[in-house]
């Protein structure tokens, strides 16, 4: 519950960001918005599922991860060997990050913080703390893609993957965000896919199904277990996660002037209908390209006429986001928020709870559906 009451009361401060006429308190709000999201997650008790792994990787290396990782936490371990502490510093990183991120690149920051919250940005920093170090470095090389400047584009995502080996995706973005695509072909690839999703085609997984036996062992049971993610009950076609791409894609198409952020937005959609029957693909790909959905949705609001409207769309969106993410099953065990100021935290009665939530997952009612949608 806890997650929705700030969801909405950054929702609500959002539509002050656009309605209000004081610069000087839209400044102190934005602020006191970073300020308290470092801490309200930086002082977060064993909350999610992936503190099972990073916790005792932090202070017994017992799980090893990409090498700038390891370095990176052992440099925070080496000041103060605390997961509270790691928790804080790498948490005050993220934020102050997309602080200026959003800052730059949205007219109205607060409400890109609320649709960041609601829409994968709390799991994500609560989950994928190193997939969000690779996402924040591609951010902050989207000025090198616009200023055709290669070098530093890729020192910066060459960085990105050393906390996660997936943002090797990024490395071609320097040659594909910035064209202008004509729309012919846009509108074409937006048709085709949500024909391929909405009724349900699944070519992709009837490939893997005929040719399994081509891959090693240890490979067949990895692309087994990622395609189990998703539930055979689960049938694609019209529902909330289509019509929110739909909506994404109308306000990119039409409105969205900046090319790279444009094509950011159609990367999110597209990955989505054509990829997500293969839940490994659409999970660690599309995530990497959520934050086009976050500055779009933004954005929108900017130049609109239809600012009220368009205020009540994206709100429900950022809603029934944070609420169906958060009631999953698994989630209610694990997303109990605790806090070190005010809380005794209990390793071994979380890791406990852990594993009882985990018989959700069979079920696909885990972190792996709520973070790919």
């Amino acid at each position: 519950m806890i997650f929705i009451i700030i969801a909405l009361a950054l929702m609500i401060l959002g539509i002050y960001d656009i309605f209000g006429k004081n610069e000087v308190y839209k400044k102190i709000i934005l602020k006191s918005i970073v300020i308290f999201l470092i801490l309200f997650l930086g002082t977060r008790g064993f909350l999610g599922w992936d503190w099972y792994f990073y916790y005792p990787s932090f202070m017994e290396k017992t799980y090893i991860y990409e090498k700038g990782y390891m370095i990176y936490t052992s440099l925070i371990g080496g000041i103060f060997k605390n997961y509270i502490f790691y928790q804080v510093v790498t948490t005050t990183i993220d934020f102050i990050a997309l602080y200026y991120i959003f800052k730059k690149y949205c007219k109205y920051p607060i409400i890109a913080f609320a649709i960041f919250f609601s829409i994968q940005g709390l799991h994500i920093e609560v989950e994928l703390l190193r997939n969000i170090k690779a996402i924040v470095l591609f951010l902050f090389s989207l000025k090198y893609i616009e200023e055709r400047k290669i070098i530093p584009f890729f020192i910066l995502n060459i960085l990105g993957v050393l906390f996660h080996t997936s943002a090797l995706v990024y490395m071609p973005m320097y040659f594909i965000l910035n064209h202008r695509y004509k729309e012919r072909f846009i509108l074409s690839l937006f048709v085709f896919g949500s024909i391929y999703y909405l009724l349900d085609l699944k070519i992709f997984q009837t490939i893997f199904n005929m040719n399994l036996n081509i891959f090693p062992d240890i490979l067949k049971s990895k692309i087994i277990n990622y395609r189990e993610v998703i539930p055979t009950s689960l049938n694609r076609g019209f529902n909330i996660f289509y019509l929110e791409r739909a909506v994404l894609f109308f306000l990119a198409y039409n409105y969205e002037k900046n090319i790279i952020i444009k094509n950011s937005s159609y990367m999110w959609i597209f990955i989505f209908l054509f990829t997500s029957e293969l839940s490994i693909v659409s999970l660690r790909i599309g995530i990497l390209f959520v934050y086009g959905a976050w500055l779009v949705l933004a954005r929108s609001i900017e130049d609109t006429k239809y600012k009220g409207a368009l205020i009540g769309l994206i709100f429900s969106i950022c809603f029934l986001r944070i609420y169906e993410s958060i009631n999953f099953p698994g989630n209610k065990i694990n997303y109990k928020y605790e806090n070190v100021f005010f809380n005794k935290l209990n390793y071994k009665k979380r890791e406990k709870e852990l594993i009882e939530s985990k018989k959700y997952l069979k079920d696909s009612h885990g972190k792996e559906l709520l973070i790919q949608y």
